[in-house]
């Protein structure tokens, strides 16, 4: 970590090490976190599959983009294995 201002520690990206803009992630992999997370309820509607499940058919698709792919294998290292956006 750095120091961005007198007392303020910046916070890096948990897969990048960019400056993390908002919580875990720069803006480019809160974008495709931003992204799978919405994406999950279309999904889970069409093909009736659980969080977990549905991270392991996007980190296997060979159409995935790298930002969300590097998101998505973050997100099944490190357990994340619901989804806060069940809707």
């Amino acid at each position: 970590m750095f120091v961005e201002n007198e007392g303020e520690e910046a916070v890096n990206c948990k897969i990048c090490d960019r400056k993390a803009d908002e919580g875990e992630f720069c803006a480019l992999h809160l974008k495709a976190y931003e992204n799978i997370t919405n994406r999950y309820s279309v999904w889970r509607k069409a093909l009736k599959i659980s969080w977990k499940e549905y991270l392991n058919q996007i980190a296997k698709n060979s159409l995935t983009g790298t930002w969300v792919k590097e998101v998505t294998n973050y997100l099944i290292e490190n357990g994340e294995t619901r989804n806060v956006r069940q809707s």
